[in-house]
């Protein structure tokens, strides 16, 4: 069983975040945003869970509201566009700030947007921000 397969069973597995300076991801938006709340460092804290087709598949993509005000505004291109996210700052900096651009690779959401077409189904969004919920009580 793969890692990806073990962390769907164990829970958290169709979950993504940016927490690392320089990490990114690469992605087509599928669903409407979910506010998610939870507590870290013991205050409570949103997020927005986007609804988000990889080259993995589905995830839930959590992210902050400032990267889902950036994300908004391309509503429009959702459905021909890819996305890539980058964190710009270290783990735990709660000043870290978020890089978004459309995606200039057209073989790539192409790919990204097939993949959405053929694995993803909305009832999936479900499962996911149930997982997450789990996740951010933690």
């Amino acid at each position: 069983m793969s890692w990806k397969d073990k962390m769907s069973e164990w829970g958290g597995g169709d979950l993504a975040f940016l927490s690392e300076d320089g990490e990114a991801i690469i992605f087509v938006v599928v669903g409407e945003p979910v506010l998610l709340a939870g507590k870290y460092k013991g205050r409570v804290s949103e997020k927005i869970g986007c609804p988000v087709v990889t080259a993995d598949g589905f995830v839930l993509f959590i992210a902050g509201k400032r990267l889902a005000r950036k994300l908004s505004k391309y509503e429009d291109e959702f459905s021909s566009n890819a996305f890539m996210a980058v964190r710009h700052g270290t783990q735990n900096d709660i000043t870290s700030s978020y890089e978004l651009k459309i995606v200039p690779d057209a073989e790539m959401t192409t790919n990204l947007l097939a993949i959405a077409k053929r694995d993803f189904n909305p009832e999936m969004i479900a499962d996911a921000v149930k997982a997450a919920e789990a996740v951010m009580q933690q």
